[in-house]
């Protein structure tokens, strides 16, 4: 083995290890007392998690299709190949962007306006940017993956926008930091258990999907998650409505 295969087997290593890290992290704040010292420590261990596992996605991404181009194996021989390491990197983008969104707005919820930089914008736009190549590549490149390559790139546009609306409509909406970082932190979280479903459940758990169930690991953690959002958004709203 060389020293290039050996880097990209340490990088799957530190992303596999920390997602497992996140993905536990993500439940212990769903749980806990909120803003509790254990709600508070383990979003912290949830975030950096987040932040690592989109470094090592991208990596690997990028490693993957330079790896293949390497050997010769063009995106019109195998669009799938592509198309999953596309999918890698564009979870990667999406957990790390709601995640950031999460704790910036928690962060800057008592000056909304400090909200807005040049690094956070930057971040919308790469997140629909992202969301975009996606929906190029399924349509243009058509492969097994494809549709849900489709299905799932709403989700960075969703974000993307709403981290702009935010930003250019500081405190418009009272709590809605709140609201935005409950969303925002499930987002991250619907990431997070998309790849584990996708890419480390069958490892775990022997059983084989066919026909439209091979679809079920990649589209189940979205819908399940984007309803939970609306589901606690409007409970909080109609608490603090109430108060």
């Amino acid at each position: 083995m060389n020293t290039s295969t050996h880097l990209f087997d340490a990088v799957v290593l530190v992303h596999v290890t920390t997602g497992f890290v996140g993905l536990a992290a993500f439940w212990v704040p769903v749980f806990a007392r909120k803003g509790g010292r254990l709600h508070v420590q383990a979003g912290r261990v949830y975030a950096y998690s987040a932040y690592v596992v989109t470094l090592s996605a991208v990596t690997a991404a990028a490693g993957r299709i330079v790896s293949y181009m390497g050997q010769g194996l063009g995106l019109a021989e195998d669009p799938e190949l592509y198309g999953i390491a596309v999918f890698l990197g564009y979870l990667g983008v999406v957990t790390f962007a709601n995640v950031r969104q999460g704790i910036r707005v928690l962060a800057t919820r008592r000056a909304p306006e400090s909200l807005r930089t040049p690094f956070h914008e930057a971040l919308a736009w790469t997140c629909i940017g992202s969301s975009t190549l996606v929906v190029v590549l399924a349509v243009a490149v058509w492969s097994a993956v494809s549709p849900v390559l489709l299905g799932l790139s709403p989700v960075g546009i969703v974000a993307g926008s709403n981290m702009l609306r935010r930003m250019r409509n500081p405190g418009a909406e009272p709590m809605g930091w709140l609201y935005s970082h409950l969303g925002s932190m499930i987002g991250g979280g619907i990431a997070f258990h998309t790849a584990f479903a996708v890419f480390g459940a069958q490892r775990f758990f022997s059983y084989d999907l066919a026909g439209p169930l091979i679809m079920l690991p990649w589209m189940l953690p979205t819908i399940i998650g984007l309803p939970a959002i609306a589901v606690w958004t409007r409970r909080y709203r109609r608490q603090f409505s109430r108060s």
